[in-house]
This record gives structure tokens, sequence and C-alpha cells, in this order.
């Protein structure tokens, strides 16, 4: 089974980044330190699946790690290092028979390999994960974690903590994350290959076509401009990728534009 983890997004000090989500009415935490690939973040939990703010501290471990091919690093390193929403990571418990299944639909796999973080508190956090595109691609795909520990014990760990818990401004989950898209080949391919549901929509009026896939209770919104338009001037303004997440169960209707994302938050 197949199950959204983690959005990450990109930004210049995670620390500050939080304290300014916090006074949306966010709660999100400070995390620890990727001592590997020379980054930090901080942490916005939505029961298990949670939004990852990134930032560098070493700037030489950040460019050895941006090496690996299709890696979180070397994305935010190929997009000249632009903050803002850059990846998500779909959650797994058979990594190793998914980069055989990843390899035998054609495409690149870059391992499963295991790593670990530090908490703030000393603490050591460890998982894995595979990463897997092609080289012709224009969009970049997700990439795959499989946590140590059973989702259960992490959700009680994780509460304990204080890292789960409730946010002022609500009862807010992860309602969808969309995309701008040149076509839907890449996106239905993994869809079909994880099992997940895709549904097909086409808005004439705004010149766009939708590729809608449900992952777990989070629904990917991908969306293809066929003329102009919102979508049509956005892909020509920022290229391809994540252009918002969308959370839902806020006490108040807002927009939150910080460090180059967009954050639609909407009432129960």
């Amino acid at each position: 089974m197949y199950q959204f983890d983690h959005l990450v997004h990109f930004v210049p000090y995670p620390e500050q980044t939080m304290l300014k989500l916090q006074e949306e009415g966010l709660h999100v935490v400070p995390g620890g330190s990727h001592e590997a690939w020379g980054t930090y973040n901080t942490l916005s939990y939505f029961d298990l699946t949670y939004i990852e703010l990134i930032g560098i501290e070493n700037e030489k471990k950040f460019q050895e790690a941006a090496n690996k091919s299709y890696s979180l690093h070397a994305s935010y390193k190929e997009n000249r290092r632009r903050d803002g929403l850059t990846r998500f990571a779909v959650r797994t418990t058979t990594i190793e028979e998914d980069a055989k299944l990843f390899a035998k639909a054609g495409l690149d796999v870059v391992g499963p390999e295991r790593f670990s973080r530090k908490r703030d508190d000393g603490t050591v956090v460890s998982w894995q994960l595979l990463y897997i595109g092609h080289p012709k691609s224009k969009i970049e795909f997700p990439f795959f974690i499989q946590w140590d520990e059973a989702d259960s014990l992490r959700r009680k760990e994780l509460t304990d903590r204080g890292i789960i818990a409730k946010h002022p401004l609500g009862d807010l989950a992860i309602q969808a994350v969309h995309f701008v898209v040149p076509n839907f080949d890449a996106v239905e391919q993994i869809a079909q290959l994880c099992g997940a549901t895709i549904l097909k929509k086409v808005n004439q009026e705004e010149n766009v076509e939708y590729s809608i896939i449900l992952l777990d209770e989070v629904k990917l919104i991908f969306v293809k401009p066929v003329g102009e338009g919102a979508a049509w001037n956005y892909m020509l303004e920022n290229g391809y990728g994540i252009k918002k997440v969308v959370l839902s169960g806020a006490k108040e209707q807002k927009q939150i534009t910080i460090d180059g994302a967009q954050y639609e938050i909407n009432k129960k």
C-alpha cells in the first residue's frame, strides 16, 4: 500500500519559516540535521503526513549529496536553488520490491539506501529512500520512503514528543497538492504501477486538462495547460512543478505565500 508521506519545501532558513507559519496558526516544530547531506529541517505534521521545511547548513556536504542522480538535493541544485515546494515522498513498506518494479518498467532507479537523522535531543530516526526518474522526463518524479518503525509506533512516539499536535488554526489535513505538467504520461505511468486511482477532467473555460491521482486521502492534482489562461501563465513564469498545497479543516480561510510556496488553507 502506498500513502502520501511528506511534501518538501526548500527555504533559506527553516527556523525562520517555522516562526512565520506558527504566526499563521500552524503547528511547526524543530526537526534536526541530515549530517550526510548538509541540510537541516523543521516540520509541520498532519497525522503522519507532513510538510518538511529544508535548508542548507553545510555547503560542501550538500554539493556532494546533489551529485546523486534524481535525488532531492539534485532537484534543488538543478532548479538553481529556487526556494519553494520541490518534491513529495510516497510512503511504502515494500521498497525493495518497488525498486525492481520500477526498473522493470524502464525507469532509472537509485537505491534503496538507508539514512538517518539526529534530532535536536540527540535521538536518531532512520529510514530507507528510493529515487526514480527518466533522463527524458520534463517533470520530476516522486521519491519513496520506508520508515524503520511501523506507522502505529511512529504516531505514538511523535504524539508523545509533541511533534504531532493540534494546529491552532484548526484540525488541519493535507487535502491536495497541485502541479503544472506538460503531459500526463509519466504521472499516469507511476500511478498505474502503484495501483492508484486516476480521474480525468477537462475545463474548457480555463483551457486546462486534469489528471487527478488519489493517494490515500491526498489528491494529487496534475494540470496540463492547453491554451491561454491562469495555468498557462503560471507555466510561462515558473515552469513545471508543484504549484501549491491545499490544507483543509481550518477555522478560517486564508492564503499564505512564503519562501516561494503557496499554501491554500480552507475551512471545514
